[in-house]
């Protein structure tokens, strides 16, 4: 049975380079076509499993070649698939991505079988050695995800050890709110970017907004993804940014879901704040410098060099101790 559980969706990402986003009704002629498994709790699930986790996925698929695309790059990357529902009448959800030169991504989504997976076909004895389950928000759109949600969130509670991450995405900070703030109380660590916290918190600024959401519980700690900029560490009275890791640039999808997968990673196995966030940063920058989200198969060597390589760094100065801290992690001694 898996330490950690990924609630969320599961969908083919068909990725297009171009060399700028056409003007409406244009088009752009890509340089590259790239066809794999997506969707942010894929991408956070086999970011995990890199990092040699034991990882375990429910969601649902359709009963099409698209499905064994997505299934292999999960299975390949050593995450169980048990728990997957195929339902023979929809389609597996699929995200179409155009990637312009300087990185930056364009999505459209058709959510397919996602919407139907059903709380009745998941063995509750799955959840029996689980540490930690990660939700994604998109799974608060429809009703019968959303009952997963609700059901996940009533075994964590009766756990004296399982604790909860969500992943906000910027649709479901619209569409699925009022759902969102309702469960706040009952998640340990929420994962959004900047939009997604003012979106929520309805402030006049990042920290107010942060602010406004942190009121309405006193366990939860909000770890906001801010691209270039870092990420911001807010849980109980600290308020902490943390610079990006200085890397090289192609694409930036699933960076924010690697993202997730260090600041996990780093609380599961006991490390600070800090050293966790920090941990998110060096996964979620690693990522962008490949193309395509499930494709960065990044491993703990990768991490590691990483983080060696700016232990001296002007910027993480302030930060240094959590990056010893990581360091030592990787070496072993933690």
């Amino acid at each position: 049975m898996p330490d950690i559980v990924v609630i969320g969706d599961i969908n083919v990402d068909v990725i297009f380079t171009i060399p700028a986003y056409p003007l409406p009704g244009n088009e752009a002629l890509a340089s590259s076509v790239q066809l794999h498994g997506g969707g942010s709790a894929v991408n956070t699930a086999i970011a995990l499993a890199n990092m040699d986790m034991n990882v375990g996925f429910i969601g649902r698929v359709g009963k099409d070649p698209l499905a064994n695309q997505v299934l292999d790059d999960l299975k390949n990357a050593g995450v169980d698939c048990s728990q997957v529902q195929v339902d023979p009448s929809v389609n597996t959800g699929m995200i179409f991505i155009a990637v312009t030169e300087d990185g930056e991504r364009t999505m459209f989504g058709a959510r397919g079988a996602n919407s139907f997976t059903q709380t009745a076909e998941i063995d509750p004895g799955y959840f029996n050695s689980c540490r930690w389950i990660h939700l994604s928000s998109y799974s608060f759109l429809a009703h019968h995800q959303y009952e997963t949600v609700l059901a996940a969130l009533d075994i964590a509670e009766n756990s004296l050890y399982t604790r909860v991450s969500m992943d906000i995405g910027t649709e479901p900070a619209v569409r699925a709110k009022s759902r969102i703030l309702e469960l706040l109380p009952r998640i340990d660590v929420i994962l959004p970017n900047e939009t997604e916290v003012i979106l929520m918190g309805q402030g006049q600024s990042l920290h107010e907004s942060l602010d406004n959401l942190l009121k309405q519980t006193s366990s939860t700690a909000i770890v906001t993804k801010r691209g270039s900029k870092g990420s911001l560490l807010a849980v109980g009275d600290k308020r902490i940014e943390f610079p990006a890791f200085d890397v090289q640039t192609k694409d930036t999808t699933g960076a924010g879901d690697n993202f997730n997968a260090g600041v996990v990673l780093g609380r599961l196995v006991g490390l600070s704040w800090e050293a966790s966030t920090a941990l998110g940063n060096a996964l979620g920058g690693l990522a962008t410098t490949r193309t395509g989200a499930a494709a960065a198969f990044l491993n703990r060597n990768d991490v590691a060099r990483l983080i060696d390589q700016h232990l001296f760094a002007q910027e993480w100065a302030p930060m240094r101790i959590a990056l010893e801290e990581l360091t030592a992690y990787f070496e072993g001694v933690l």
